[in-house]
């Protein structure tokens, strides 16, 4: 039986984009054995615990039902709520790390997405990052506890400064199969493509 094909994707959860990246995810999933490496990225680094607001022309394009990322979304079937705000998202990368740990990386980092996205939660509240963990069957007061202990404070910094040695600027970017990049929420039918060149078979088809 061969290897699952990894598929490294390195994210931040204020990205729209990133949102939108993983419903191709989930797709490619249904379609391919692979394993889905979820990596931090931080689009606004200097962003403080309060959050940043967030820019007018961005604020009044999001808005636009005509926006290219709107009408993306909805051809997903997702719901995307404005945002006025862009939290820190420190915390949210350090509680996924926690939650990779424990075995729950994909569904911790789905549900956090969903939750900011769709639902307009604020990923720097604790209820936020224990409503997740709950969501997932994780312990929230262990996930809480490794969090503010800062034990995954490093974890992140350093990954997220081995994105940017590596070239990663900007979110979402796959690596596939360690051997082919693709910038941006593609269609699936770029990530299939990468798949056939590296010669994995459809699930169907083993």
């Amino acid at each position: 039986m061969s290897e699952p094909v990894t598929v490294r994707v390195w994210s931040d959860f204020v990205c729209p984009w990133c949102y939108v990246g993983l419903q191709e995810v989930k797709k490619l999933s249904r379609e391919y054995d692979i394993q889905v490496d979820w990596r931090p990225f931080f689009l606004r680094p200097e962003t403080p615990p309060e959050g940043l607001p967030l820019p007018a022309h961005i604020r009044e394009k999001m808005k636009d039902p005509n926006n290219p990322l709107k009408v993306r979304a909805a051809q997903e079937g997702l719901t995307m709520v404005d945002r006025d705000v862009i939290p820190s998202t420190r915390r949210a990368h350090q509680a996924t790390e926690y939650a990779r740990t424990q075995g729950k990386l994909e569904p911790y980092h789905a549900a956090l997405l969903r939750r900011y996205w769709s639902e307009g939660q604020d990923l720097w509240a604790w209820e936020t990052l224990r409503g997740a963990a709950t969501e997932v069957g994780l312990e929230p007061d262990a996930l809480q506890q490794a969090v503010e202990g800062g034990h995954f404070e490093k974890v992140v910094d350093d990954a997220v400064g081995e994105a940017r040695e590596m070239g990663v600027s900007a979110v979402p970017t796959f690596v596939v199969g360690d051997r082919f990049g693709i910038q941006g929420a593609q269609d699936i039918a770029v990530f299939r493509q990468a798949m056939e060149r590296l010669g994995a078979k459809p699930r169907s088809a083993t």
